[in-house]
């Protein structure tokens, strides 16, 4: 199992707007019934951070997670979400794959 982390940074004001698009889109739930995904999670910063959110999610693989970003529904969305986020140096909008390091 690995685990996915994309860090977001909402553009000032739109947090709310944001989680809104998450929900109204269903990305988590259209995450989670994606072959090879576990378990998927929007989480909100509670401190002054500058990340606002993190999505979070596991997969079987990497290449599963590969597979989701290469995702034509998802890249349909990415217009509207970049919208919605303070982006510098046209970073891209793919997380950090990781792997559980065993004691």
């Amino acid at each position: 199992m690995v685990r996915s982390v994309l860090t977001l940074r909402a553009a000032a004001g739109l947090g709310h707007e944001l989680e809104a698009f998450y929900a109204d889109q269903r990305v988590l739930e259209r995450a989670r019934a994606f072959p090879g995904c576990r378990a998927a999670e929007l989480l909100r910063s509670v401190d002054d951070s500058p990340a606002t959110h993190l999505v979070i999610a596991d997969w079987d693989t990497a290449a599963d997670y590969r597979r989701w970003v290469d995702d034509p529904w998802r890249a349909s969305l990415s217009g509207r979400l970049t919208a919605l986020l303070d982006i510098r140096d046209d970073e891209p909008l793919v997380g950090g794959v990781f792997e559980l390091v065993e004691p």
